[in-house]
């Protein structure tokens, strides 16, 4: 008996230790292939025709609370457009999200009443992972340089799927929005380590987005 709970106990530990060394290991490749391709500062932002704007809810599912991903996302896009450093904004997001919402429609509205004129937005609603908005931005959309705009963690994890599924684009960088601080973003946060892992799933799979319709 004390023979198999030791190797039990000790599959158990080679099972985490493989977890954890695909999580951190996952995670630095694609802060590193990041490097000087994401930026805080507008300045540093070199002019493109396109902002890829990545979509999420104004409201967080739990709680129905304010979500400053959302805010302050749209803060950034603003900020592109208005400084001349974008001329059209994609928006892709998910069109009925879990709780119903269409976040691209959000999105215009709120850039809307942020003074983005409506003529210069683009809505892809089957941008439902981070993986359909690069792929369809490229494949349906026919863009093959943009700003993407969304939060650190995001844009670098952004980055790396368009840099290496294979995809005509070129010259992609990101403008980094303001990152939420409450215990709730610290949950999105924790979960990226894991999205991180699925970036290499998806490549090694050759996992495709279910449309290239607009």
């Amino acid at each position: 008996m004390k023979k198999y709970l030791r190797f039990l106990l000790l599959g158990i530990g080679v099972v985490i230790s493989t977890c954890l060394t695909s999580l951190i290991v996952c995670n630095q490749m694609i802060v590193n292939n990041a490097k000087g391709k994401t930026f805080y500062e507008i300045d540093s932002i070199t002019p493109s025709d396109y902002g890829l704007l990545l979509g999420t809810t104004p409201q967080t599912r739990i709680g129905r609370r304010t979500n400053y991903f959302f805010k302050y996302r749209i803060y950034a896009t603003e900020q592109l457009y208005k400084a001349g450093k974008i001329k059209r904004i994609l928006i892709s997001g998910d069109e009925n999200s879990l709780d119903g919402v269409n976040e691209v429609e959000c999105m215009r509205d709120s850039l809307i009443a942020h003074g983005v004129d409506v003529n210069d937005i683009i809505l892809d609603g089957k941008g439902f992972r981070t993986l359909d908005a690069v792929v369809r931005a490229v494949k349906a959309y026919n863009i093959h340089s943009y700003v993407v705009i969304s939060q650190r963690f995001h844009n670098e994890r952004a980055i790396y799927l368009t840099e290496h599924l294979g995809l005509e684009a070129h010259d992609i960088q990101g403008y980094n929005a303001a990152d939420p601080k409450s215990k709730m973003a610290l949950m999105t946060y924790v979960r990226e380590y894991f999205a991180r892992v699925k970036v290499f799933v998806d490549i090694l799979t050759d996992k495709e987005p279910s449309s290239y319709e607009k």
